[in-house]
């Protein structure tokens, strides 16, 4: 009897195997690389929305997105196992999802409620779909700092070509609508580069890497975001002491604690100074204590707040509700917030009292454990996790992105809000840190 039949179906499951295979890969670079292309350079870029556009929302977004929740659909089908393992382990995300879509039920205004929330309900899909069939945590590293540099490089040039466009009196804001946004994107760039240096295996990767961060810097530093600016310094600064940490050992990280503690004992010997007055501390470090007018924003936003304490106005049912309904228009003209032109300000400034205006005190808490679980998570396998370096880099580079993503919500608002950059960003990496374990024992197939 001959063995040419069994040959020929052994050869024929290595192909099929091999077909799938590719495929699979396929499914996950086409959904990563629409994933990036929505959230780094959207789908009208150097394009400034009016506030009508606020409201209405982009045909063209609604379209981007549902064609990338089908790709992600198909691809948490392929990658079915995986897929309800990411389920199981992301059940307070997937529930904090599900509730800020029900609230349309209470919500001030259900119609907006239900687009934003099915917004929010496909972005979370989509990160769900990359993190499912995410194989190697440094090639994921590698696209991410190439299609970010590629990124800064588009900003770069868009600002020489349309410098009437990308340039404006407070900054630079590239294709962003401001420079804000432009800033927190430059700052991702960095420490996604920062983080990728690290986990570099050559010397030539180290140098290619800082050729490729030249343009991130530029762009970061010509927005004049200050808040972008100083989250990346800090970055930067903790990123080093861990490298250190690990190079050094055991008396580096005493030597952090004794500086650490050091620097609380001056900061509590400041604020003796000046009598405990925080105010007066403020005025003389920072120069404003009202945080270029957010107190008052603040104070607006936390009474809102309280008036539907436990479960919000609904998402997305506060701001951009159109001009007649704006909030703002029950202040009375006199104060700086109330003589902001109306339609202007869209959001609280701090990403905690806007998520208590949409879903609610509990729900708030709720999302900001998530995060902070994540941050915990990142932390331990980066520093103590059985993965090569490599790996251990792309981790950190997730966890530092959460870490950030908590300080930004003081003076932004991006916590779980829809469509916004760094909110997608959080939500894909909460998504990849839950399986990133999953992959310690798979052989890395990046290269660098």
């Amino acid at each position: 009897m001959s063995d040419a039949p069994m040959l020929f179906s052994r050869r024929a499951s290595t192909d099929a195997r091999g077909i799938a295979t590719m495929l699979a890969d396929s499914l996950h670079g086409a959904l990563l690389a629409g994933f990036m292309l929505y959230t780094f350079v959207g789908t009208r870029p150097f394009a400034a929305a009016s506030v009508a556009e606020r409201v209405e929302g982009s045909p063209l977004d609604r379209f981007a997105v549902f064609a990338l929740f089908l790709l992600a659909l198909v691809t948490l089908v392929v990658h079915h196992r995986a897929a309800l393992s990411l389920f199981f382990r992301n059940l307070p995300l997937v529930a904090f999802t599900g509730f800020c879509f029900v609230s349309m039920v209470w919500s001030d205004y259900p119609g907006l409620t239900l687009r934003r929330a099915l917004l929010l309900v496909f972005l979370t899909t989509i990160a769900a779909g990359i993190a499912a069939s995410l194989q190697d945590l440094r090639r994921f590293h590698t696209w991410w700092f190439v299609g970010l540099t590629g990124v800064m490089l588009i900003n770069l040039a868009g600002t020489a070509l349309w410098p009437g466009v990308a340039i404006t009196d407070i900054g630079v804001r590239g294709l962003y609508t401001q420079k804000n946004v432009a800033g927190l994107v430059a700052m991702i760039t960095v420490i996604c580069g920062a983080t990728w240096m690290l986990g570099a295996t050559r010397a030539r990767s180290v140098g290619l890497g800082l050729l490729m961060l030249v343009p991130a810097l530029l762009f970061l530093v010509i927005t004049r975001s200050k808040t972008s600016i100083g989250l990346t310094g800090v970055a930067v600064m903790l990123i080093a002491m861990l490298a250190c940490a690990e190079w050094l050992g055991a008396r580096f990280v005493l030597l952090m604690i004794a500086l650490g503690l050091i620097a609380v004992t001056a900061l509590l010997g400041l604020f003796a100074v000046y009598d405990f007055d925080l105010d007066a501390l403020l005025t003389a470090t920072l120069g404003d204590a009202s945080f270029t007018g957010r107190d008052e924003l603040w104070a607006f936003a936390l009474r809102s707040a309280r008036e539907r304490f436990w479960l919000g106005h609904g998402y997305g049912a506060f701001w951009d509700v159109g001009l007649a309904a704006d909030p703002l228009q029950r202040l009375e003209p006199g104060t700086w917030l109330g003589d902001v032109e109306i339609g202007t300000i869209n959001q609280a400034h701090s990403g905690y009292l806007e998520l208590w205006l949409h879903v609610g005190l509990p729900a708030t808490i709720l999302a900001t454990l998530i995060v902070i679980g994540g941050v915990f998570s990142g932390m331990a396998q980066a520093i103590a996790g059985p993965m090569k370096r490599p790996a251990r880099a792309a981790i950190g580079f997730m966890a530092m992105l959460l870490f950030l993503y908590l300080l930004h919500n003081l003076t932004e608002a991006t916590l779980f809000m829809r469509g916004s950059v760094l909110s997608n960003v959080a939500v894909l990496c909460l998504f990849a840190l839950s399986r990133s374990r999953s992959l310690a024992n798979e052989p890395p197939c990046g290269r660098g």
